[in-house]
């Protein structure tokens, strides 16, 4: 399942929303990426996989710091892995138990239940370690289709090898 994981693998045009508008809280900004998950048929319930998300966020927070976010769940209501991708340009408050800050990046991650944790870690790192280039955050601020944010990914991930 390692190789599953590659980001630009796993990540589809019907789970990335580079225009999220109206965003209020954190809340609604994971229900719109789960029901990104949901509508592509990579969860089988959203209860399920809030519920996943929420028990990681108890964990430790998933606020990156640098108005990023990367929350992520692992469950059996996962069916497939994959990656959905939300900009909200305005910027939304991402509270946690740390305190928090303005979100305007999330990459949410749908773990399958049967990933081994050594895996799930393999993949948060990978992503967390794309994350540090600045110029692979300004291609996602640019970033005007599916095609410029799997670019973006794709040339991120050349740097990791």
């Amino acid at each position: 399942m390692e190789d599953q994981f590659v980001i630009s693998q796993v990540i589809r045009a019907d789970t990335v929303d580079l225009y999220l508008k109206g965003i209020r809280d954190k809340r609604h900004l994971l229900d719109t990426l789960i029901e990104k998950f949901y509508a592509a048929g990579v969860i089988e319930s959203r209860e399920e996989f809030l519920k996943a998300i929420y028990e990681r966020e108890a964990l430790g927070p998933t606020y990156m710091d640098n108005f990023i976010a990367i929350p992520h769940g692992k469950s059996k209501t996962v069916k497939t892995p994959a990656v959905a991708f939300g900009r909200c340009e305005e910027g939304v408050y991402y509270d946690t138990q740390l305190g928090g800050g303005i979100v305007k990046l999330v990459f949410m991650l749908a773990i399958p239940g049967e990933m081994s944790a050594e895996q799930y870690i393999r993949v948060l790192s990978r992503l967390a370690r794309l994350l540090i280039y600045e110029d692979f955050i300004h291609d996602l601020h640019q970033a005007q289709s599916y095609a410029d944010v799997l670019a973006a990914i794709k040339e991120g991930e050349k740097k990791l090898s």
